[in-house]
C-alpha cells in the first residue's frame, strides 16, 4: 500500500519506544503488502476493524493489542494515511470525544 507518510510511525515510536519494532514492523508490512478489501487485509490483520465514528478509517491492533493504528484506508487505491497511533486508554478517551461530535 501506498502509506501517505512515515511520520506518525517515527513519531509513536518515539512515544512508545517499548513498541518500536512491532511499529516499524506493521509500516514495513504495509508499504509492501496490496489489499483489494477489507477481507483481503484482515488475511494478514485479524484485528482489522472499522472505526465506527469515520467512514472509510479503520482500526489496528498492534504490539499485542497495546497500540491501536486509527488509518483512513482507500483499499481501491491503494492508499492508507494514518490519523492516530495510540495506547488504548488513549483510544478509548479519542472514541468518547468522536462520540461526543468534539472531533
Amino acid at each position: 500500500m501506498h502509506i501517505i507518510s512515515k511520520r506518525p510511525f517515527i513519531e509513536a515510536a518515539k512515544v512508545y519506544p517499548n513498541q518500536r519494532a512491532a511499529l516499524m514492523d506493521l509500516y514495513r508490512v504495509l508499504r509492501v503488502s496490496r489489499f483489494a478489501s477489507p477481507d483481503e487485509m484482515r488475511k494478514v490483520f485479524a484485528s482489522l476493524d472499522n472505526f465506527k465514528y469515520k467512514d472509510k478509517w479503520w482500526v489496528l491492533n498492534v504490539a499485542g493489542n497495546n497500540l491501536r493504528v486509527i488509518a483512513f484506508i482507500q483499499f481501491v487505491q491503494n492508499r492508507i494515511y494514518v490519523k492516530h497511533i495510540l495506547s488504548h486508554a488513549e483510544y478509548d478517551k479519542l472514541c468518547k470525544q468522536y462520540r461526543r461530535g468534539v472531533l
